[in-house]
C-alpha cells in the first residue's frame, strides 16, 4: 500500500467537488451503467446520495451494491489534475435519523436535495444511500507520468 499522500489531504480535495461518475452493474442489459451524481461525503469518506425513487439504479443497487465512484478535477496546470477511484458498496437508508444525516451532508451540494428540502419533497420522491468505501485510489496526473504508483486508502 501507498501512502504518498494522507487521507486528510484527499478528504479536503472530494470535499472541494460536487459531482462523481458512479458505475453500477445493469445485469438486464449485461452492461456497466455510468452515471453523473452528486455526492455529500462524511469523514469516513462514506459518501451520501440520492435518487428519485423509480431510477434504474436504484434497482440496480437493490440486484448487486457493488458500486465504483470516480471523482475528477481538472488543475491549471493541467500535470496538477487529480483522480480518485472509490470501489465500495451502497446500502439505502430506511432510519429517518440516517436520512437526516445524508440531507445534512448534501445541503449546498446537491440542487435537487436543497430544491427538495425547500418544497417539502422529500419522503416519497426520494431514496437515500449511502456508499462505504473499501478501497480508494488516488492519483495526481504527473505523478503517473512519473511513474509514482496510486495513493491507496483501505476501509473496514
Amino acid at each position: 500500500m501507498n501512502n504518498t499522500h494522507s487521507k486528510e489531504e484527499i478528504a479536503v480535495l472530494l470535499k472541494k467537488q460536487q459531482v462523481a461518475v458512479i458505475a453500477t452493474n445493469d445485469n438486464t442489459a449485461d452492461s456497466i451503467r455510468l452515471r453523473i451524481m452528486y455526492y455529500g461525503i462524511g469523514e469516513g469518506f462514506e459518501c451520501y446520495l440520492m435518487s428519485f425513487n423509480d431510477s434504474p439504479k436504484l434497482s440496480q443497487i437493490t440486484v448487486s451494491s457493488r458500486v465504483t465512484m470516480l471523482f475528477y478535477n481538472l488543475e491549471d496546470p493541467f500535470d496538477r489534475t487529480w483522480e480518485a477511484e472509490m470501489n465500495g458498496r451502497v446500502e439505502i437508508l430506511k432510519n429517518s435519523d440516517e436520512i437526516k444525516e445524508a440531507l445534512l451532508q448534501l445541503k449546498g451540494r446537491n440542487p435537487f436535495a436543497d430544491v427538495a428540502v425547500e418544497a417539502g419533497l422529500t419522503a416519497g420522491h426520494f431514496t437515500f444511500m449511502k456508499f462505504k468505501p473499501s478501497v480508494l485510489r488516488f492519483r495526481i496526473y504527473s505523478e503517473a507520468l512519473n511513474n509514482v504508483p496510486p495513493t491507496v486508502l483501505e476501509f473496514k
